[in-house]
């Protein structure tokens, strides 16, 4: 089993854009086969906001195919050629895998 975590720390006037997004993001991973468990958590401070999805699959490969989904790819793309017309509320971006098979 692993255990994918990805943090967004986002300026506040993407705080309503970041919960829809990591809501179907929870929902779609709950869908997807391989997925044991999906959910965010949430933190704000004066200045920023931090969503952090936490996921539980049964292996890597699981994970790898929920992110090469074909909406999934479509979003990455969509929001690199949106990137000049529109800046990203994204501050940071932090993801880490934890291996618990052994």
């Amino acid at each position: 089993m692993i255990i994918q975590t990805v943090a967004f720390i986002i300026k506040k006037e993407g705080k309503e854009m970041f919960e829809a997004k990591t809501s179907k993001d929870v929902t779609s991973m709950l869908g997807f086969s391989g997925c044991l468990s999906s959910e965010c958590w949430f933190t704000e401070d004066k200045d920023s906001c931090e969503f952090m999805l936490v996921s539980k699959w049964e292996n890597k490969k699981d994970f790898q195919n929920w992110l090469k989904r074909p909406e999934h790819l479509q979003e990455h793309r969509d929001a690199h050629k949106n990137k000049e017309a529109k800046p990203s509320v994204v501050i940071e971006k932090i993801r880490k895998s934890y291996d618990l098979s052994s």
